[in-house]
């Protein structure tokens, strides 16, 4: 029994036609990848969330004692709403803004040397340093910033504003810059698809332009939207430098939490749990994603 267990691998494997054998081969390096660095480590995380330290020691236990402390303690619940708050800001501002720059890509730029030009100045922010990013902000925004001192000179405030730093609103700025480049791409690669024949036949039916816009490349490009969305969402939710550099004391990240938690309070445990929630919430968001993707799917 137990060697044509072992041989069963071998004896299927050998069934296979060459195109299958040649695609198992092909899939067996990203497969081996998915279970050591994510199947494997997401289990010992899972695993760790159900002890407890005792004497800074980790104890082995299953108790869903941290899984109850997330949500009943005000710090860490608090902590993943404002920073839900933040990616979901991020996430609306990218969107708004990405979507003119990829319907000009997509519909008003014709000549391929000027769509890669455009494309290569949407990817440029990229080869910057995202420190450097986040300083330039806070030093746009800083008492001695550009902003205030284009303000004074043009004599609209008498005294530096301090408002403009260290708050929510400078974080969310932040990282609207940085991430909406993904925003862009994603769009860009719905609208791409929309084929120009379709709205060829829409206008000689007489359709106008916002007619032709509402009812034909919004619908179609709701995938680009929706994955722009996500990303930018779980980029913003997990963000820690711009909290770090440009947030206030009101300004309190689920990212610092795990910091503090892993680095200062050496809570593994519980560490964990919120790992294991935020996995969860993503699951959760890619799902709502799918949803509405097939509903918009199904009334066009």
């Amino acid at each position: 029994m137990l060697a044509s267990s072992r041989g069963f691998p071998r004896a299927t494997f050998a069934r296979m036609s060459p195109q299958m054998r040649l695609k198992a081969i092909w899939l067996l390096p990203p497969a081996a990848w998915f279970v050591v660095f994510l199947l494997v480590p997401y289990l010992i995380t899972a695993t760790y969330s159900f002890g407890h330290m005792q004497s800074y020691r980790y104890v082995p236990g299953f108790s869903l004692a941290n899984y109850a402390r997330i949500f009943t303690t005000a710090p860490y619940s608090g902590a993943i709403a404002q920073s839900a708050e933040i990616g979901l800001l991020t996430a609306v501002f990218s969107s708004i803004l990405a979507y003119p720059v990829a319907m000009v890509m997509a519909f008003r730029v014709t000549r391929a040397a000027a769509r890669s030009a455009l494309y290569l100045l949407v990817i440029l922010p990229w080869w910057a340093s995202y420190l450097v990013k986040a300083y330039a902000w806070k030093t746009i925004l800083g008492p001695h910033g550009i902003l205030n001192s284009l303000l004074l000179s043009l004599h609209v405030v008498e005294s530096p504003i301090t408002i403009l730093l260290y708050n929510t609103a400078s974080v969310v700025l932040t990282l609207t810059y940085i991430f909406t480049p993904f925003a862009v791409l994603s769009i860009y690669a719905s609208l791409e698809r929309i084929p120009a024949s379709l709205l060829e036949a829409a206008e000689d039916l007489g359709a106008g332009g916002m007619e032709i816009f509402w009812r034909i490349i919004l619908p179609l490009s709701v995938p680009g939207l929706l994955a722009g969305g996500v990303i930018t969402f779980a980029l913003g939710f997990g963000d820690f430098v711009a909290p770090a550099l440009l947030g206030g004391a009101d300004t309190l990240m689920i990212s610092t939490i795990m910091i503090n938690l892993l680095g200062v309070a050496n809570d593994r445990p519980l560490a964990s749990a919120i790992g294991i929630i935020i996995v969860i919430l993503a699951f959760l968001l890619i799902g709502v994603m799918g949803w509405a993707e097939r509903r918009v799917t199904v009334r066009i």
